[in-house]
């Protein structure tokens, strides 16, 4: 199951890549690839916290959870950033852009050496 919670949430990396290449590059957003990118993470989060409250505690897998959590809220954080502005095309601030990616990539670094050592 974190296997399967590995995989989602490198998939969601690789899609935000694709969105921060979209903002930089050409200064605009896709709302279907930031759904795509979105749904991954979420699935991923529910199979993270599934093997969390079924298994023994494991500390790496808890803080994992807890970084992908701010991560989700900083995500919706510019969700709310990019729907409050009248051009919906534009792109989120990098800076959000960039905490957001931060954690998350953390929180992966931290599921996958969890994983890698028991």
């Amino acid at each position: 199951m974190i296997l399967a919670a590995i995989v989602l949430f490198c998939l969601a990396v690789a899609l935000g890549l694709g969105l921060v290449v979209l903002g930089v590059r050409y200064r605009r957003g896709s709302r279907a690839l930031a759904a795509v990118h979105a749904g991954l993470a979420l699935l991923g989060l529910a199979l993270l916290g599934k093997h969390i409250f079924s298994s023994p505690v494991h500390m790496l897998y808890n803080d994992a959870a807890l970084l992908f959590v701010l991560a989700l809220a900083g995500g919706l954080v510019l969700l709310a950033l990019r729907m409050g502005t009248h051009e919906h095309r534009s792109p989120p601030p990098m800076m959000g852009v960039s905490f957001h990616a931060a954690m998350a990539i953390t929180a992966l670094l931290l599921l996958v050496l969890g994983y890698t050592h028991p």
